[in-house]
Order: C-alpha cells, then structure tokens, then sequence
C-alpha cells in the first residue's frame, strides 16, 4: 500500500495552498507581479505593458512549495507566504499562469535548471548577461532548452509617443551606457501572453 500511496504522488501535479479564493498553485506554475504606476516599475509598465491584458513588472516560477526568482537581491528562492506578502504589502496582485498540457513535460528540467541559476545578482541594466539575470529572462533561461519561450527585441519607446522615455536615458546615462533598444531580452507583460500559457487567475 505504501508502495501505491507512492507511486500515486509522482503521478499528480503538486497542489500547493493558495491565499484566496478557488485559485491554487502547482509545481511547475508562474506567478505574476502586476505593475506599479511609478519609478521603475512604471517604466517598465510604459514601455512593455499590453492595453489589451494586465501588465506585469515581475515573474517567478513556483516549485516544491517556494518560488525561484530573481529580484534586486538577486536570483534566489523564497518562501511562497512571504513572496504573496510582498506583494500585498506594495498592493500588487499575484496572478497564477499555468504551462499549457503540452508544455508540461519542461517543468522539471526547468525547475533543475532554474536552481542552478540561484545565487547570482540581479541584472539591473538588462542586457543578457552569463552572470547575472532579471526576473523573465531568468525564467526564460530555465525553460531554455525545450524552447518554451523566445527571446525578442527590447523595447525602451512610450508605446504612444514612440519616443524612448527619459526615465530611461537617464537610467542608462548613469550607468555609462546607451538605450539597449531592440536588444534581445524579454520582459513579464509579454511572457505572460506567449501561446505555451494559460491564466488560471489571481491569487492576492
């Protein structure tokens, strides 16, 4: 019997407790940050948010009851409780997006690979970088090898005026660089659309 109870529990998907409502998470699910209106997340909003969906500033991938992802304290794992309670505590909302059925099988290679990015720093200029990553291009990474996600030019421009912000020069004049406009990268807002997704709903 215990040998069944076993094999029963490699054979469904993790269900972990969710903060509200119906929505619960499973191994393998991504969670996304809804964006601010100001300071970088507002930047980052202005130029990559979709006026068709919700926008996102952040992304992290759930696995055995934590999140893996890379924030200003670099790339690192957390517990799911105080990931939703940062969230809350910025009044953001965590929305749970689930790999479509035939996708599913990436989720443990992309999990294994994902602990092996743990501990370096954050990317803050966002240039693809072996030694340092952002939220998306973390997860992108993790998903690499069964070519989840695609890598795509990076946008800096207003999506109104076409016009590269100033918040933006002046990010990366501090730095010593140029807009990298058009380099590849990814960002949250445009993850959360790709085709290998589906919304499941909010979560806080």
């Amino acid at each position: 019997m215990r040998t069944l109870l076993l094999l029963v529990g490699l054979l469904i998907p993790a269900v972990l407790p969710a903060a509200t409502g119906e929505v619960r998470v499973q191994e393998g699910d991504l969670l996304f940050v809804t964006a601010g209106s100001t300071g970088l997340s507002g930047a980052i909003d202005d130029a990559t948010g979709r006026d068709d969906a919700t926008r996102f500033d952040h992304v992290a991938l759930v696995a055995d009851g934590t999140v893996l992802h890379a924030d200003e304290q670099g790339s690192r794992e957390q517990a799911l409780s105080d990931f939703l309670a940062s969230a809350r505590d910025r009044q953001r909302q965590v929305v749970v997006y689930r790999l479509v059925p035939s996708r599913q099988a990436a989720i443990p290679d992309a999990i294994a690979k994902a602990r092996t990015l743990l501990g370096k720093p954050y990317n803050a200029t966002y240039v693809q970088s072996e030694d340092s990553y952002y939220c998306s291009d973390f997860i992108e990474r993790a998903f690499r090898a069964h070519h989840v996600f695609a890598l795509q030019p990076m946008n800096f421009r207003n999506r109104q005026t076409g016009r590269i912000s100033p918040y933006w020069t002046e990010f990366y004049r501090s730095r010593g660089m140029e807009v990298p406009q058009d380099a590849p990268g990814t960002n949250p807002s445009d993850m959360s659309a790709s085709p290998a997704l589906r919304r499941v709903g909010p979560l806080s």
